[in-house]
C-alpha cells in the first residue's frame, strides 16, 4: 500500500477498523483460554491481562495474542532475571495444555521474560507470560499515548506495521521497535511529550523501574492534536520516512523516555539515578548496530538483534518512499 496509490487512505481505514474489531470484540478462543487457565492452575489468586498488538489496537488478522497470568499477586514482583519461582511457574503454565483442551502448546522459551506459546484449533497463536506487570503496564501507556495522537501515532503504527512486512524487514524491525520509533519521531517533532515528563513525580513501582505516568493533556505541552485525515496521514508518513531516511543510527539513541536526541557514546550520562545505580553491564546502548531503548525498561535495547544489513535496506526503503 504506497503513499502515492489512490487507494491508500480506504485501505488504511480498512486496516483500522480491523485493528478496532479485534480489539473492541473477545472472540471466543480468548474466553476459553482465560477460563482454562483459571480452571487448571493451582494458584490461589489468578489474574489475566491481555496486551499487545491485538489489545493496542493495531492488529492484523494473523497477530497473535499476548497475555500477561499473574499468579499470587506477582505482579509487581522484580528481579534482573527470572528467579526458580518464575521457572517454576512456567513448568506449571506449559503442563496446563493437554489434549481435552482446543489450546495445545507449542514451545516453551526461557531469556529474560519466559513465556509459554500456545495456539488454539482456530489458529489463534498466544504467548503467556508470567514474569511480572511490566510489559502489560507499557501497553497502558503505549494506548495512552495513541489517544494523545491517533492520527500521528496509531494509524502510523498500522501503516508501517503492512510497509515492514512488504519490505521484507518483520523480524528485525518488529512491532515493538516500530512503535517505540513512531513515538520518538513525534515526541521530536513536538507532537509528543518525552515519557519522562509524563513521569514525574511518580515513584518506582516494579523494581527500579516506574510504570505508573500523569495523564496530562497535550495543551499542557503547549501541543495540539492532528485532524484524522488523509492529507495529514500522508503528510506524518512521508515526513517519517524522510526522518529515518536520514537518521544516523550510529550516532544517535532512539529515546523515547527522555523524547530527544542522545548521543549513544553520552547515553548513561542522560539516565536517572535508578538506572546508573544497577550497574549497566556490557555497554548494551554502544556495541549494537542500534540503540532503541524501552522507554520504561530502561536498561533494555530492544534493537540488540538489527544488523548494518537491516539498517541500509530500512533506510535506502524510506528514501524509495520519497522519491
Amino acid at each position: 500500500m504506497s503513499l502515492q496509490c489512490v487507494t491508500f487512505w480506504m485501505e488504511l481505514l480498512k486496516k483500522v477498523r480491523i485493528a478496532d474489531d479485534i480489539k473492541n470484540n473477545k472472540d471466543d478462543a480468548q474466553l476459553e483460554l482465560e477460563k482454562l487457565l483459571k480452571l487448571k492452575l493451582p494458584y490461589h489468586s489468578i489474574g489475566i491481562y491481555p496486551f499487545g498488538s491485538r489489545i493496542m489496537g493495531v492488529a492484523q488478522e494473523t497477530s497473535d495474542l499476548d497475555v500477561y497470568v499473574e499468579l499470587d499477586n506477582s505482579f509487581y514482583e522484580y528481579s534482573e532475571s527470572p528467579s526458580m519461582e518464575v521457572l517454576e511457574r512456567q513448568r506449571i503454565v506449559a503442563n496446563a495444555f493437554n489434549s481435552e483442551s482446543n489450546w495445545k502448546r507449542i514451545a516453551t522459551f526461557g531469556g529474560r521474560c519466559p513465556i509459554v506459546t500456545v495456539k488454539h484449533s482456530t489458529g489463534l497463536q498466544c504467548d503467556l507470560s508470567f514474569f511480572n506487570g511490566l510489559t502489560y503496564r507499557q501497553n497502558i501507556l503505549v494506548m495512552y499515548l495513541f489517544e494523545l495522537q491517533p492520527i500521528e501515532a496509531r494509524y502510523m503504527v498500522i501503516y508501517l506495521r503492512g510497509w515492514i512486512q512488504n519490505i521484507g524487514l518483520k523480524d528485525a524491525f518488529r512491532s515493538h521497535i516500530l512503535i517505540l520509533m513512531v513515538i520518538f519521531f513525534l515526541q521530536l517533532h513536538n507532537h509528543l511529550p518525552g515519557i519522562d515528563r509524563l513521569q514525574e513525580n511518580q515513584e518506582p513501582t516494579v523494581g527500579p523501574w516506574v510504570t505508573t505516568f500523569n495523564q496530562l493533556k497535550l495543551s499542557d505541552f503547549n501541543m495540539s492534536k492532528l485532524e484524522v485525515d488523509e492529507y495529514n496521514t500522508r503528510s506524518v508518513l512521508k515526513q517519517f520516512f524522510r526522518f529515518y531516511a536520514n537518521f544516523n543510527f550510529a550516532q544517535y539513541a532512539i529515546c523515547p523516555y527522555l523524547g530527544r536526541y542522545v548521543e549513544r557514546l553520552l547515553f548513561d550520562r542522560h539516565m536517572p539515578q535508578r538506572y546508573t545505580q544497577l550497574r549497566i553491564r556490557d555497554n548494551k546502548f554502544t556495541r549494537f548496530t542500534t540503540a532503541i531503548q524501552d522507554f520504561i525498561l530502561l536498561d533494555f535495547n530492544k534493537g540488540w538483534q538489527i544488523r548494518g544489513m537491516h539498517v541500509y535496506t530500512f533506510k535506502c526503503r524510506c528514501q524509495k518512499e520519497l522519491d
